[in-house]
């Protein structure tokens, strides 16, 4: 059985400024091809996955900064097509400034989620300047023996396949787990950050908002203070913060 390896690239850029009194918003995006899919790479024997995943983001990109893990196996027949099996695919997050190249047949989409309908159904809109995409994904309960399993399906036919609207929705959960207890979000960012910037990447992967006070004595531990100021809005200069390698020390 043949194997492919696909990549779900995450990264951010920022709204039009609303306020001037505020930082710009945040908006994330993912990156497709001019066929609504993602960049692909092919798994040989003999080789570490892994490596060959970053090596991919390496030559599309031109960079090695860039957070990667594996994200799920597709082992569904329904996806299998001719010349292909099973899919693995790597999730990345990549800070837009670190990126050196962009191929011409690739562009960042933002994305838009919508729950109107009901809990389980999903409004998508994927967009940029040349190119919009609709779906709606559905999320189907099923019960099999003691396990409760989520299965999520295309609710229509659309301009992308059902694997892809499967993964980015896969994607954007594993990103809302992953920010609760490890460093990622710090993988969108510069490297100096202002505190509200960090704030910004936290309510926009967990789509909520969040209390100032009560997100900068949960984060304390992870950042440290360095001597520069960041002036982004009306209000007076605040600091601008690194993150703490110690935190990684102290939870792993």
């Amino acid at each position: 059985m043949n194997i492919q390896g696909n990549l779900i690239i995450f990264s951010t850029d920022n709204e039009e400024r609303k306020d001037v009194r505020k930082l710009k918003e945040k908006k994330l995006q993912i990156l497709l091809d001019e066929k609504n899919e993602f960049p692909t790479f092919q798994i040989k024997d003999n080789e570490y996955i892994k490596r060959t995943a970053e090596a991919r983001v390496e030559e599309l990109l031109k960079t090695s900064k860039f957070y990667i893990e594996q994200l799920y196996t597709w082992g569904d027949p329904n996806y299998y097509i001719e010349n292909k099996g099973l899919t693995i695919t790597y999730l990345v997050i990549i800070n837009k400034k670190n990126i050196e190249f962009m191929p011409k047949n690739m562009k960042f989409y933002d994305i838009h989620i919508e729950n109107k309908e009901n809990e389980y159904v999903q409004n998508i809109v994927l967009s940029n300047d040349y190119k919009e995409i609709k779906y709606k994904i559905e999320t189907i309960v099923k019960r099999d023996r003691e396990n409760v399993e989520y299965i999520n399906k295309l609710a229509e036919k659309t301009k992308i396949t059902e694997l892809t609207a499967i993964i980015i929705h896969t994607g954007i959960k594993r990103l809302r787990n992953r920010i609760e207890n490890t460093n990622i979000a710090f993988s969108f960012l510069d490297k100096e950050f202002a505190i509200s910037e960090l704030q910004q990447i936290y309510e926009l992967i967990l789509d909520t908002k969040l209390v100032s006070a009560n997100f900068r004595k949960k984060i304390e531990p992870m950042v440290k203070k360095t001597d520069k100021l960041v002036k982004e809005s009306a209000y007076r200069p605040s600091y601008m913060y690194t993150f703490n390698e110690k935190f990684i020390r102290n939870w792993v």
